[in-house]
């Protein structure tokens, strides 16, 4: 199975990595948000580590800093804090509460552990949507702002190695926030409807 899908799998990362440096070349808007919206498809699909992670580590080789490292800690790590987080001040059972707290700590702390959201995101296809358009999202404002940083260090400390600060703290900051809201919401929106379905307890007295 593995030796029949590597090729596949192999192929359409290259096609992912190519299309994102073509973009990027054209316009740096557009290829952020292009690497934005696609970086969870490629980390979910298994194409994460054998494309996009050795261009990090390549552009920080090279440079010390690199574009795809920026929207690795917006699109993936900040986008995951948000719905970890939301889902910690608002679970739709009390056991998530614990989960979520613990990855959107690691996500702070460590900048890691984006999996953490998975639960979430696979369980709801509206969060799912929420983490896909955040991450766009903050991917474009990476490009608006030529941000180029790191992944895989504690998103307090992303700023401090962008080669722009205020920059990588406003699409840091809108990543996780569209995330936390919309998730927010969407965990209003389904503990009401479960209220509302919820049936009436029998108030009616007991006859002897």
């Amino acid at each position: 199975m593995h030796y029949a899908l590597a090729p596949v799998t192999s192929a359409v990362g290259d096609g992912v990595k190519d299309g994102i440096e073509a973009a990027l070349d054209f316009s740096p808007v557009m290829a952020g948000a292009l690497a934005g919206a696609a970086i969870w498809f490629a980390i979910i699909g298994g194409v994460y580590h054998s494309v996009i992670l050795p261009l990090v580590l390549l552009e920080m080789g090279q440079k010390g800093h690199s574009f795809f490292g920026a929207v690795d800690m917006v699109g993936l790590v900040m986008v995951s804090l948000g719905i970890t987080l939301a889902n910690a001040v608002k679970p739709r059972t009390s056991g998530e509460r614990a989960l979520a707290g613990s990855g959107a700590a690691v996500n702070f702390f460590f900048g890691t552990f984006v999996e953490a959201s998975y639960p979430f995101m696979f369980g709801d296809k509206r969060i799912f949507a929420t983490a896909v358009g955040a991450s766009t999202v903050g991917g474009a404002l990476v490009g608006v702002f030529g941000v180029e940083a790191s992944a895989y260090l504690p998103a307090f400390m992303a700023p401090f190695i962008a080669t722009s600060a205020g920059g990588m703290v406003v699409a840091m900051l809108a990543a996780a926030g569209l995330a936390f809201v919309f998730t927010l919401l969407i965990n209003l929106h389904h503990l009401r409807r479960t209220a509302a379905s919820a049936p009436e307890p029998d108030l009616a007295p007991a006859v002897v």
